[in-house]
């Protein structure tokens, strides 16, 4: 009996390796590949993006052109890419040939580095599963942003003030780390982040240009807030937590509601509204960056 056992644990195991050689998974060999699109005449970019394991890089590049440069191990992960021009608008999505939600078992390689036109209205949907991501957003122009991911570690990072009015932030993510940073040169009005257990920084540095409203949903995790002493700022906590701060930094209307020095000095105000259970909320007073 345990001979036969064997024997047939044996062949299923052939019969896997057959199969999931047929699919090239097991082909290591890296594939290279550059697209770059001429947008034509547009007034505006929708970019949607699903983008399933691997890593992701989002920048800026020249412009009126999209540039894609994609490094993948095996077919399965062949990048599939739709553009077409709807009364002067134009719609690029990115996608996979397998569903992001795909758990592949093993490592394999997959890498996306996509550069965006500086000087065009941007639309950004971001949709990925377990993934590595830095979305640099200086020089460009957006006017949406929104990223739902998995287990995930992000940087969205801003170095210049966005040319654009930012109406709406929506970002959602399981267990992750999420860092970011320049967010008040980011030109939004509202902001709504809804994350898993995990570490959260918010670092404000930059020029904020007008009213900013920002939610926070979170639970077990640790939030950091950066918020430089010239910012005007009002940030509302949750009634249990574990706060870290210099009280010296800010001013305690409540056990809940704490402000900046110059807060409502500025029609630019911040508001920040934290809610979740079991939070470890850390809030840093940082030196206004030049």
């Amino acid at each position: 009996m345990k001979i036969f056992s064997k024997r047939y644990l044996m062949i299923m195991l052939t019969v896997l390796l057959v199969f999931f050689y047929q699919l090239g998974l097991f082909a290591y060999t890296t594939s290279p590949e550059t697209k770059m699109i001429e947008l034509e005449e547009i007034e505006s970019l929708i970019l949607n993006v699903k983008f399933g394991i691997g890593e992701l890089n989002l920048g800026c590049g020249e412009s009126d052109v999209f540039v894609g440069n994609f490094l993948y191990g095996n077919g399965l992960l062949n990048p599939q890419i739709n553009y077409h021009v709807l009364e002067k608008k134009g719609m690029l999505d990115l996608s996979q040939s397998i569903n992001k939600d795909v758990n592949l078992f093993f490592s394999v390689q997959n890498v996306w580095d996509l550069e965006l036109p500086a000087n065009i209205p941007l639309k950004i949907n971001l949709n990925t599963a377990t993934y590595k991501g830095n979305i640099d957003l200086t020089n460009l122009a957006v006017e949406d942003l929104s990223l739902i991911s998995g287990a995930s570690r992000t940087i969205i990072s801003c170095n210049q003030i966005n040319q654009a009015c930012l109406k709406k932030i929506t970002l959602k993510t399981g267990a992750s780390t999420l860092t970011m940073e320049g967010l008040a040169n980011l030109n939004f009005d509202n902001m709504y982040f809804d994350g898993g257990a995990g570490l959260y920084i918010f670092d404000f540095s930059g020029y904020l240009r007008k009213k900013s409203k920002i939610k926070i949903n979170v639970g077990a995790s640790k939030v950091i807030l950066k918020i430089p002493t010239d910012l005007s700022a009002k940030i509302k906590l949750p009634k249990i937590l574990t706060l870290n701060a210099d009280l010296e930094d800010f001013i305690e209307v409540n056990d809940q509601i704490f402000v900046t020095h110059i807060y409502g000095k500025r029609e630019e105000d911040l508001d920040i509204e934290i809610n979740g259970a079991f939070l470890n909320v850390e809030m840093l007073a940082t030196k206004p960056k030049n």
